[in-house]
């Protein structure tokens, strides 16, 4: 458990910024094991690990993400003057560094990440502004192979931390603006049909809607977009009757990805979800986010994003997703609880044990056993073992032969 996640919504430790949470002996060490493993997942997948820094420049932030997230960064001053910022997402410091020091290749590249990211947002029912993300980009690959591949990684990395119960949504973030491209709708209804959208308002979106040149098919999935969700089949109920050759082609290509994630052998966590809401100023292609039954946010999310490098000089398609450690973990005690505590070892001593003490301590760690070696004399023998997690074991060591059947006695009774 985490300070924060201890206290009532709304509720603030002396000494500690609201939004913030401090994980204690345990949680914190779960939680690192979590991000490792889903580090160690990309990897296995031929993912460089790269590391970026916390915070960059606010014009190279600014030339990456829209207003809304720029709204939400912690600013502020260097010395020089310079506004800087605290990064709230880490792919477009990873753009940054494809255009400035890897822009030769070789293509594609494959870099993972994880690290922490910031965000100023308002304090609701203690809404983290702190959080831990892990995550993977794919450059130079304009492919549906590659969107393929994120997803798949993205459920593996899931199923390998124990996050269990997935259920990947799959979208494509132009067709919605296609749909309404094809409608005819004029620069003010389409940001008004966007902005009901964006809010699932199905009442305004009618209204929106009214009075212009939408063709029945546009108008039919425009206002049934929230059930636009399942399987392969609802592709072609949404292309019945479509004119437009921008929301044809989304749904084409919503197609062959079903097609490579059947081969990647996920599509039974898998739903098609055509209404999806997404950055649509951001997002090109392919988009999806990934949900657990245990937790009422999305654990993961990622999409294609072939415009962000071009910002930075580099005209280069990409791909990629992030993992919401943080929550993986939420998710992850909630359906199983705390996890046990491992089994600690102690070495206690008497007398003028004490040189014998250590070399046991040592010996037990190169073996991979951590332990704790009292600082003063105090067990009844001349050297003792302790565990907890289990039944208390007491060790008479007698040398190199106890020190022996010490680590062969820990290795038998440690859970």
């Amino acid at each position: 458990m985490t300070g924060l996640d201890a206290l009532p919504p709304g509720a603030s430790v002396r000494g500690r910024a609201d939004g913030f949470a401090d994980y204690l002996v345990g949680p914190a060490a779960r939680r690192r094991q979590l991000a490792d493993g889903f580090i160690e997942t990309f990897e296995a997948w031929g993912y460089g690990f790269m590391v970026t820094p916390l915070i960059e420049p606010l014009d190279t932030i600014a030339a990456g993400v829209g207003g809304a997230q720029q709204s939400a960064l912690f600013r502020f001053m260097d010395s020089d003057g310079a506004l800087l910022a605290l990064v709230g997402e880490r792919t477009v410091s990873v753009a940054r560094v494809v255009a400035t020091q890897l822009h030769d290749g070789p293509f594609p590249l494959r870099l993972c990440y994880a690290g922490s990211v910031l965000r100023n947002q308002a304090l609701n029912a203690g809404r983290r502004r702190e959080s831990l993300q892990a995550g993977c980009e794919l450059i130079g690959a304009d492919g549906l192979a590659a969107d393929a591949e994120c997803i798949a990684l993205a459920a593996a990395a899931l199923e390998r931390g124990g996050v269990e119960h997935i259920q990947v949504d799959v979208g494509h973030a132009d067709f919605i603006p296609g749909l309404l491209d094809s409608a005819g709708l004029d620069a003010t209804a389409r940001e008004e049909v966007l902005a009901a959208l964006a809010r699932r308002d199905l009442v305004a979106v009618e209204s929106a809607l009214e009075g212009t040149d939408a063709a029945d098919a546009e108008r039919r999935l425009l206002l049934a977009f929230p059930t636009l969700r399942g399987g392969r089949e609802i592709l072609d109920t949404a292309a019945g009757g479509l004119r437009g050759e921008r929301p044809q082609r989304a749904l084409q290509e919503l197609a062959q990805l079903w097609d490579l994630l059947e081969a990647h052998a996920i599509t039974d966590r898998v739903h098609l979800d055509l209404g999806a809401v997404r950055d649509w100023d951001y997002y090109t292609g392919p988009t999806f986010e990934v949900f657990s039954v245990d937790s009422g946010f999305a654990l993961g999310s990622g999409g294609r994003y072939d415009s962000l490098l071009s910002r930075f000089g580099a005209e280069l398609p990409a791909t990629g997703f992030v993992l919401h450690v943080d929550r993986c973990h939420d998710s992850i005690v909630r359906r199983a609880g705390a996890a046990a505590e491992p089994a600690m070892v102690q070495v206690s001593w008497a007398h003028d044990a004490y040189p014998r003490a250590l070399e046991l301590s040592r010996d037990l760690r190169r073996r991979g056993v951590a332990c704790a070696c009292d600082l003063a004399a105090g067990g009844d023998g001349d050297v003792q073992v302790s565990t907890t997690g289990v039944e208390w074991a007491h060790l008479e060591l007698d040398a190199r032969a106890g020190i022996d059947a010490a680590v062969a006695a820990l290795a038998a009774r440690t859970p």
